[in-house]
C-alpha cells in the first residue's frame, strides 16, 4: 500500500475545515505504514491525524490476502472519536476482517470469550465489574459455613475479595494477586493459628478463593479483567491463535497508547509480531495520570522507533511555554538529544494572551469564579467562535469530597457549589422527552444521538429519584449494567431499542421515536426500575403525544456556562478558558513544586529544586511530585486562549512572584 499525496487531499477536504491543509509533520505520518512508536504533544490534532490515515487506506482496500486494519483505543469516547468522521466516508473500515474497538472489546471478541465458550461449553453472562462484585459478596454470604477459619477471619474483619484475581504463571502454578498487578498478602495471624501453620492456612485460604473464582466463572459471570486472564490461557494453550491474528490484522494502530495498562500492552505484543505486521502506537506519556499518584508505577510502554508530532494546534506559544516544562518524559529512549517538545503554533487574531497567577486564601477563594468571569469578559471570549465551542472550564485534581474527609481539605464543590459539573451537563437541562431529543444533540451524528437517547433514560431516573440498592443516583453505564442483570433478553431488547431509535433521531423522525421510547419507559423499562404506571411524573415526562411545536420554536444560542469538573475528565478537551484550581488532594500542588534541595543555614538562605513553574526543567525523585507534574501538564493544556492557574497563596513568596512575572504571568492577588 502506498499513500499519495492525493489521497492526503482528498482526507483534508473530508476531515478538515474548509482552507486547512496538513502540515509536513503530518504529512510524514500519515503516509507512514512502518511500525513505530508517534509522540504527540496536546492539541496536536493526533486523532484527525490518525482519521486520516484511515481514510486514505481506505481507499486501497481490500488488502492482499484478505487482511484487514486493527484500531485500537482505552475507552469508548476515544474510539468514537476516531470512528466519528470516518463513518460515513469510510464504510468498508467498519466491516470484516476489520475492527476498531476498545483493547476491551478486542480480548473480549477474539481471545477471552471463545476461550470461555470453549472450556466451560456455554455462553458468557455478563461481562462487568459491578456484577462480579455483586457476585462475589452473594457467594460469600450463601458460602460462609464452607469457609475456612481463615477466610472467615478475613471476611469477618472486612478483607476486600472482589479484587482478588488467580493467574497462572509460566511454569503453570496459580499466582494469587489484589487487581493485575499487587502482589496478594495474605496474613491472617492471629491467636488461634498455632505456630508452623500459617502455610496451611495460607493454603486453606486460596482454595477458598478458588472455589468461589470457579464457581462464578461457571455462572458466566466475568470481571473485566478475567478476559484478559482467559486471553492469556488461550493464546498459551492454542499458539495458532495469536498466528490466526496475526494474518488476519496486517495494520495494527493504538490510539491514546500512555492510557493503557501494562498487561494490556504485554498482551498486544505477544500477539503482533512488528515484523510481519505494522504496529503503530500513538500517544503522550506525559498524559499519564490514571494511575495512583502514591505509586511508582513502571514505565508501561517502552518506546521503540519514534516520531513526533511536535506542533500544537491548539496553544498559543505563550501557553506552550508554561506547558513545556511540565513534560516528565521529554526525551526518547536512551538518546537524550530527541527531545519531546511542545510547540505553540495557534495565532490569535489580537495576540497571545498572556497566563495569569491567581493568588488566593480562605477568603479570596469565594471570589475565583467572579475574577475567572471578569478576565473571560476583559478579553472578549465569549463572542469568540472557540468560546461558543469549546466553552470556559474549571478543572482541579480533586473534585468532591469524600465521607469522613476532613473539613479543611479543599476541593472543587466547596469553591464553586453552584458550577455546572462537567459529568452532569445534559441531565437536567430538559423537563421532558420530546425537548430531549429535538434540543438534546450538539453534533447531529448517530453517536451523538444514541447519547441523548441514553441521556433521556438517566434523566428520567433522577427526575424520579430512583437509586440502586447502595443508594447511588444511575449513570448510563451503571443503567446499562442494571438492564443487563435482568437477563438476555431484556438486555438484547434494551440494544435494539437503542438502535432503532437512535437512527430515527439521526433521520430526524423525531415522533416515531417518541412513540418507540414512551412505549419502551412505560413497559419494560418501568418493570425493571420498578417504577409505578401511574406515575405523575413519568407522565409529564413522556407526554400524550411528541411535542411538535418545539420544531417550529426558535432554539436559544447554544452559549456554553462555565464548567467545573477533575482534570481526569477534562483529558483529550480542548477548552477556550481553562481555570487550573489547585486542591489540596495530595497536600496542595505548588507545596510539591516548591521542593527545598538545601535546608537554610545561619550564612545562605535555602536552595530549591529547579522549578517547572519556573520554566526550569525539574527532574523530580518522589512519586508525588512526578504525579503533580502530569496532572498539571495536562490541565495546562486544554485551553486555546485564556490558562489560569489559581494557587494557594501561602505557598507564594515576594521572590517567587517577581519570579512569576518576569517569565510573562499576570498576578491577581485576591
Amino acid at each position: 500500500m502506498n499513500i499519495t499525496d492525493i489521497d492526503i487531499n482528498e482526507a483534508e477536504k473530508a476531515l478538515l475545515p474548509k482552507d486547512m491543509h496538513f502540515d509536513d509533520e503530518r504529512r510524514d505520518f500519515i503516509k507512514g505504514l512502518e511500525s513505530c512508536d508517534l509522540l504527540a504533544v496536546p492539541g496536536s490534532g493526533k486523532t484527525t491525524a490518525l482519521q486520516a490515515k484511515l481514510f486514505c487506506m481506505s481507499r486501497h482496500l481490500p488488502l492482499d490476502k484478505g487482511q484487514g486494519i486493527l484500531v485500537l483505543s482505552h475507552t469508548n469516547n476515544a474510539v468514537n472519536e476516531v470512528k466519528k468522521k470516518l463513518y460515513a466516508e469510510c464504510n468498508p473500515l467498519f466491516e470484516e476482517p476489520h475492527f476498531i474497538g476498545t483493547v476491551q472489546d478486542f480480548v473480549d471478541k477474539f481471545l477471552a470469550i471463545p476461550y470461555y465458550e470453549q472450556f466451560y461449553k456455554q455462553k458468557v453472562h455478563v461481562i462487568d465489574s459491578m456484577a462480579y462484585e455483586q457476585e462475589v459478596e452473594r457467594y460469600l454470604k450463601a458460602s460462609i459455613w464452607k469457609l475456612s477459619k481463615g477466610t472467615l477471619y478475613l471476611y469477618k474483619k472486612g478483607v476486600n475479595f472482589t479484587d482478588i484475581r488467580i493467574q497462572r504463571t509460566n511454569d503453570g502454578s496459580l499466582k494469587y494477586t489484589r487487581g493485575m498487578d499487587d502482589e496478594l498478602s495474605i496474613k491472617p495471624v492471629k491467636k488461634w493459628i498455632r505456630e508452623g501453620t500459617e502455610r496451611q492456612k495460607h493454603e486453606e485460604i486460596k482454595a477458598d478463593l478458588n472455589k468461589m473464582k470457579q464457581a462464578i466463572l461457571k455462572k458466566g459471570i466475568l470481571h473485566y479483567d478475567d478476559c484478559y486472564i482467559l486471553a492469556d490461557a488461550y493464546i498459551r494453550k492454542y499458539p495458532f491463535v495469536k498466528m490466526a491474528l496475526r494474518k488476519r490484522f496486517k495494520y495494527v494502530f493504538i490510539d491514546e497508547t500512555q492510557d493503557l495498562k501494562k498487561y494490556q500492552l504485554d498482551l498486544i505484543d505477544s500477539i503482533f509480531d512488528s515484523a510481519e505486521c505494522c504496529i503503530q502506537r500513538i500517544g503522550d506519556k506525559n498524559q499519564t495520570i490514571f494511575n495512583k499518584p502514591d505509586r511508582d508505577i513502571p514505565d508501561q510502554w517502552n518506546i521503540r522507533k519514534v516520531k513526533y508530532l511536535q506542533n500544537s494546534l491548539r496553544l498559543t506559544e505563550s501557553i506552550a511555554k508554561v506547558v513545556n516544562p511540565f513534560a516528565v518524559d521529554n526525551a526518547a529512549g536512551d538518546n537524550s538529544e530527541s527531545m519531546f517538545t511542545v510547540i505553540g503554533k495557534r495565532q490569535l487574531e489580537h495576540g497571545d494572551i498572556p497566563p495569569y497567577l491567581i493568588l488566593f486564601d480562605e477568603n479570596g477563594k469565594n471570589n475565583l469564579l467572579t475574577t475567572f468571569n471578569d478576565l473571560i469578559e476583559l478579553y472578549k471570549l465569549r463572542s469568540t467562535k472557540d468560546g461558543a465551542k469549546y466553552g470556559f472550564h474549571i478543572v482541579g485534581w480533586s473534585i468532591r469530597r469524600k465521607n469522613g474527609m476532613s473539613n479543611n481539605k479543599l476541593h472543587l464543590e466547596d469553591i464553586f457549589p453552584n458550577c455546572v459539573k462537567a459529568s452532569e451537563k445534559g441531565l437536567s437541562s430538559y423537563d421532558t422527552l420530546s425537548e430531549f431529543l429535538v434540543l438534546g444533540c450538539r453534533e447531529h451524528s448517530m453517536y451523538e444521538c444514541k447519547t441523548v437517547i441514553q441521556k433521556a433514560l438517566v434523566c428520567l431516573l433522577r427526575k424520579l429519584n430512583v437509586c440502586d440498592s447502595d443508594g447511588r443516583l444511575f449513570s448510563k453505564t451503571h443503567l446499562e449494567n442494571k438492564i443487563m442483570l435482568m437477563g438476555e433478553d431484556d438486555f438484547n431488547d434494551y440494544k435494539l431499542l437503542i438502535y432503532q431509535t437512535s437512527v430515527l433521531l439521526f433521520q430526524k423522525h423525531y415522533s416515531e421515536c417518541h412513540t418507540l421510547l414512551v412505549g419502551f419507559l412505560k413497559g419494560s423499562f418501568s418493570r425493571i426500575f420498578e417504577i409505578s404506571d401511574n406515575n405523575p411524573m413519568l407522565a409529564d415526562y413522556c407526554e400524550k403525544e411528541f411535542d411538535t411545536e418545539l420544531l417550529n420554536a426558535e432554539i436559544p444560542a447554544a452559549f456554553p456556562d462555565i464548567e467545573i469538573g477533575s482534570v481526569h475528565s477534562a483529558k483529550g478537551q480542548t477548552h477556550c478558558a481553562t481555570m487550573y484550581v489547585e486542591t489540596s488532594f495530595k497536600d496542595y500542588e505548588s507545596s510539591h513544586l516548591f521542593k527545598i534541595k538545601k535546608k537554610a543555614t545561619r550564612k545562605r538562605p535555602e536552595v530549591l529544586y529547579p522549578n517547572p513553574l519556573f520554566q526550569e526543567k525539574a527532574e523530580y525523585a518522589q512519586v508525588t511530585c512526578k504525579a503533580v507534574m502530569h496532572m498539571m501538564y495536562v490541565g495546562f493544556s486544554r485551553p486555546t486562549h485564556l490558562l489560569c492557574y489559581a494557587s494557594y497563596k501561602h505557598n507564594w513568596s515576594n521572590e517567587r512572584i517577581e519570579k512569576m512575572e518576569q517569565l510573562g504571568w499576570k498576578i491577581i492577588n485576591l
